[in-house]
C-alpha cells in the first residue's frame, strides 16, 4: 500500500515536470500566423490582380489625355478620367480612386491614381488598409514630320452617319495637329463620285477642249433626219447651224452601218467638237461651275502626274451634270424645262415627238445647252439640280491651320448623285500629298536631308458604284446607237463602244484612251475596282501609308477585301466599325499609329 502510494506521488511529479503538452500551444500560437500568412498571399494576390486594372486603366488614360491635347485641361482631365472608369469596370464602383492629371513640362501627359484596399485575412497580421498607386506617362512623337490627307466619303448613303464621321474626322484631325507645330499638316478630301478641286483653281482645267474626253458624252450624237428633198444635204431646208452650234448633216450610204443607209434621207448629228467648258459660258451665273471634275483619261487617271497643257489628257475635264430631258422638277435631274427647245422642231427632222424616246435622247444634243436658256438649278446636297448635281464641299490642300481643317470637316454633308467612288478620292489624296502640281503643298518623296511620312485615311461605307442615269432612253439603244450615259466621273466609259465610230460623221477615240470591256454598269465597276487596286499599288510604291476604315460593310465581302488589299499590308491599317463609337475607336486607334502615340514610363 504504501509502495503504490509512492508510486502515485513520483506520477505526479513527472506530470508536473514533464513539458511535452507546450507542443499543442506552441502549434496553436504557430496556426494564427499561418493563416494571417495565407491571408496575406490571398490580399496580395488581390491587390496585385487590382494594381494591374489600375495601371492598364492609367495608360489608358495617359494616351487618351496625348491623343486630347489640343482640349482645354479640364476636358482633357474630364476625357482621360472616363476612360479610366470605363478601363476599371466594376471595380470602380467597389474602391474610391484618387486621380490626377498633370501636363509635362517637357511633352506628354502623367496619370497617377491611387486607391485604399480593405485587407481581410491579412488583418490577423496587420489591421491597416493597403494602399495602391499606379502612374502612367504618354508622349506623342511628330519626328519626322507628318503629312496625313483624309479621303472621306461623303455620299447619300451616309445621311444617318455624317454626324459620326464628322466627329471621328475632327478628333483625328485635332489630335494630328496638336503634335508638334509646324511638323504635321492635315489635308481633306471629301468624294462622292467625284471631287471638288476649288472652283478658283481653273488653271488646271481644260478650257480649250483638247482633252480626249472633253465633252464626247456629246459629240457626234444623232438627233434624227429630214429627207434630202432632192437638193442633197446642204440645201437651204437643212440648217447648218442651232443655239450657236453647228449641225451636220450626213446623206444615207449603203456603206455607212446601220440605220443611215438610205439614201433619200438626210441625218442630222450635234458637232463632232464640244467643250464642257464652254456649254459652262452659255449658262446663267447661278449655273457656273462648281469645281468638280471628271476623272482624266488613262493613265492618268491613276497617277500624280501634273496638269500640262502641252499634254492636254494630263489637263482635267469641268465636271458638267447633263440635263435630263424632262420637265423642271422632275427627278433626278431636270434643270432645262423642255419648251426651251423640244416642244419645237427647228431642224425639221422627223419624229420630233414630245416625251418620246428620241425627244428624250435629243437632250445629248449640245444645243439645249445653248446661250441665254433659261435653268432652273438647286445647289442643295438632297434635292439638287443643275450641272453641279452631286458636286461635294471643296478640298482642303495641306495645311497646319486647326480651324480651316476642322471647319472645313464640319461643313461636310451627304451628297445625292452620282454614286460611290473611291478610286477618286484616293487618287486626288494622293495629289494633295504629291509635291508636285495641282498642289504643292507636299515635301519631296523619299528625301534623306527633309524626310516626312505621309499617310492617306480613306473612310468609305460601301462598294463603288456606278449609277446609270434614271432616264430609260439614256439606258436603252435608239435607232441601233448605245445611249447608256452611265454618268459619273467615268463617264465616257462606253465610249466608243455602242456608239457611232465611223470617222465621217464622229471622231473615234483613239485606243490609248478607251476604257476596254465595260459593256454595263457591273463591268463598269469591275472596271473601276481593278483600277483602284492599281492605284494603291503605285501609292505605296511612292512610300506613302494607305490606312482605311470599312463603315458598316459586310465582313469579308467585296468591299471589305477591296478595301484590305488597298491598304499597308501589315495587318494594322485595316479598320471595320459598325457604329458610332466603334468608327470613334478606329480614328483613334488610326491616330495612334501615325503620331507615333507611345507610353513612356
Amino acid at each position: 500500500m504504501v509502495i503504490g502510494r509512492w508510486e502515485f506521488v513520483r506520477a505526479v511529479g513527472a506530470f508536473c515536470r514533464d513539458r511535452r503538452a507546450n507542443v499543442a500551444m506552441l502549434w496553436g500560437l504557430t496556426g494564427t500566423v499561418l493563416i494571417g500568412m495565407l491571408g496575406l498571399t490571398v490580399d496580395f494576390t488581390r491587390a496585385e490582380m487590382i494594381r494591374s486594372r489600375m495601371q492598364n486603366a492609367a495608360d489608358a488614360a495617359a494616351l487618351v489625355a496625348e491623343r486630347s491635347s489640343s482640349l482645354p485641361m479640364s476636358q482633357r482631365t474630364n476625357v482621360a478620367r472616363s476612360f479610366f472608369d470605363a478601363e476599371l469596370g466594376p471595380l470602380g464602383a467597389q474602391l474610391t480612386f484618387e486621380f490626377n492629371l498633370t501636363q509635362m513640362p517637357e511633352g506628354g501627359h502623367r496619370v497617377t491614381a491611387r486607391a485604399p484596399m480593405p485587407v481581410t485575412l491579412a488583418r490577423l497580421v496587420r489591421t491597416d488598409d493597403w494602399h495602391l498607386s499606379v502612374m502612367s506617362e504618354a508622349e506623342a512623337s511628330a519626328s519626322p514630320p507628318i503629312e496625313v490627307v483624309l479621303a472621306l466619303d461623303n455620299t447619300g448613303s451616309m445621311s444617318n452617319d455624317m454626324d459620326a464621321l464628322r466627329d471621328g474626322a475632327q478628333d483625328l484631325a485635332e489630335f494630328l495637329l496638336s503634335l508638334d507645330g509646324d511638323s504635321v499638316k492635315v489635308g481633306l478630301v471629301p468624294f462622292v463620285a467625284q471631287v471638288n478641286i476649288g472652283s478658283s483653281n481653273t488653271q488646271w482645267i481644260d478650257t480649250a477642249g483638247n482633252n480626249p474626253y472633253n465633252g464626247i458624252m456629246l459629240e457626234g450624237r444623232y438627233l434624227g433626219y429630214r429627207p434630202t428633198s432632192g437638193g442633197g444635204c446642204t440645201s437651204a431646208s437643212h440648217p447648218s447651224t442651232f443655239g450657236g452650234f453647228p449641225v451636220r448633216w450626213i446623206q444615207g450610204a449603203a456603206s455607212h452601218p446601220a440605220p443611215y443607209t438610205n439614201t433619200s434621207r438626210c441625218y442630222a448629228f450635234s458637232p463632232e467638237s464640244v467643250n464642257m467648258w464652254s456649254l459652262y459660258a452659255n449658262l446663267p451665273s447661278n449655273a457656273q461651275w462648281g469645281g468638280c471634275v471628271e476623272m482624266r483619261p488613262p493613265p492618268y487617271d491613276i497617277t500624280d502626274d501634273a496638269p500640262s497643257t502641252g499634254t492636254p489628257a494630263t489637263m482635267w475635264v469641268p465636271y458638267f451634270s447633263l440635263d435630263d430631258g424632262g420637265d423642271v422638277g422632275s427627278p433626278p435631274n431636270n434643270w432645262i424645262t423642255s419648251s426651251t427647245f423640244d416642244s419645237s422642231n427647228p431642224l425639221g427632222v422627223t419624229s420630233w415627238t414630245a416625251n418620246s424616246a428620241t425627244h428624250v435622247t435629243r437632250s445629248l444634243g449640245v444645243y439645249r445647252y445653248r446661250s441665254g436658256v433659261t435653268v432652273s438649278v438647286d445647289t442643295s446636297n438632297t434635292a439638287g439640280r443643275g450641272p453641279n448635281r452631286g458636286c461635294p464641299t471643296p478640298i482642303v490642300p495641306l495645311t497646319t491651320n486647326d480651324n480651316t481643317v476642322i471647319n472645313a470637316i464640319q461643313n461636310m454633308l451627304h451628297w445625292n448623285g452620282g454614286g460611290t467612288n473611291q478610286i477618286e478620292g484616293l487618287a486626288w489624296a494622293w495629289r494633295v500629298l504629291s509635291p508636285s502640281a495641282p498642289f504643292t503643298q507636299g515635301k519631296p518623296y523619299n528625301d534623306p536631308n527633309d524626310p516626312v511620312r505621309k499617310v492617306i485615311v480613306l473612310f468609305t461605307d460601301g462598294d463603288n458604284t456606278n449609277l446609270n442615269n434614271n432616264n430609260s432612253a439614256f439606258q436603252s439603244d435608239y435607232a441601233g446607237i448605245g445611249y447608256r450615259s452611265l454618268y459619273t466621273t467615268y463617264q465616257t466609259a462606253q465610249v466608243p463602244t455602242g456608239s457611232v465610230t465611223t470617222p465621217t460623221w464622229q471622231a473615234g477615240l483613239a485606243s490609248a484612251w478607251r476604257r476596254p470591256g465595260i459593256t454595263n454598269g457591273a463591268t463598269a465597276v469591275n472596271y473601276i475596282n481593278v483600277r483602284q487596286l492599281q492605284l494603291c499599288q503605285s501609292i505605296r510604291n511612292t512610300g506613302i501609308e494607305i490606312y482605311a476604315i470599312g463603315y458598316d460593310i459586310t465582313a469579308g465581302g467585296a468591299a471589305e477585301q477591296l478595301l484590305q488589299q488597298c491598304v499597308t499590308q501589315d495587318g494594322e491599317h485595316y479598320f471595320s466599325a459598325d457604329n458610332a463609337a466603334e468608327l470613334q475607336a478606329a480614328f483613334d486607334a488610326i491616330g495612334t499609329g501615325i503620331g507615333a502615340l507611345r507610353l513612356t514610363h
